[in-house]
């Protein structure tokens, strides 16, 4: 339907393009500006789409890391050249429902931890940015200390969707983990809820 007001038209194109403009661009960019965590558009240039049963999520990998295709949920990222069978370091998202409050996930992912690793310790790191913002997420870094297979995770929990996604670089020591730490703020930046 065309509504023709003579030089009005040009005026409400403008009007409206100019609101357009001025606070659409601008709140795309803050997913709270659509109804809270996990509602703006996001945009990424060369997604891979992670798919569950319960949601698909979109991700651009870090230079030099490659997605694992033989395995999926969790899904694992190694290095390019590298096999998961020996990777002293790797990635992986992990998604699954939330069905209690994010703070209960939590503690329950920390129970499981430390009922797995008798010689363990959890450090709460201040979190990084992520791509979905207005979302409640946590970032810790969970160390084993087993004699055989000890290693160092750097996680972080995001709440989006009735989804839980965790984000984890993990590697044989913490030395390893802060080589790719940049990496795994990476993938931060540049992973998704799509549904």
């Amino acid at each position: 339907m065309r509504l023709d007001f003579g030089n009005r038209s040009i005026a409400v194109c403008v009007f409206s393009l100019s609101i357009a403009v001025t606070f659409g661009i601008a709140d795309a960019q803050n997913s709270s500006a659509f109804g809270g965590c996990g509602k703006a558009p996001i945009r990424l240039d060369s997604p891979f789409y992670l798919t569950t049963s319960i949601g698909i999520v979109a991700v651009e990998l870090p230079q030099g890391w490659v997605l694992d295709k033989t395995r999926s949920n969790p899904f694992f990222l190694i290095r390019f050249g590298e096999k998961y069978e020996s990777a002293r370091t790797l990635m992986y998202v992990n998604i699954e429902r939330l069905e209690v409050p994010f703070s209960s996930a939590i503690k329950k992912d920390e129970r499981t931890f430390k009922e797995s690793c008798a010689d363990s310790r959890i450090e709460d790191v201040t979190a990084p940015e992520i791509l979905e913002r207005g979302c409640e997420y946590k970032t810790q870094r969970f160390f084993c200390n087993k004699k055989q297979g000890a290693y160092v995770d750097l996680a972080t929990k995001i709440s989006v969707g009735g989804l839980l996604m965790n984000v984890v670089l993990s590697g044989d020591n913490e030395a390893e983990t802060a080589r790719y730490k940049k990496d795994h703020e990476f993938l931060l930046k540049h992973l998704a809820l799509v549904r």
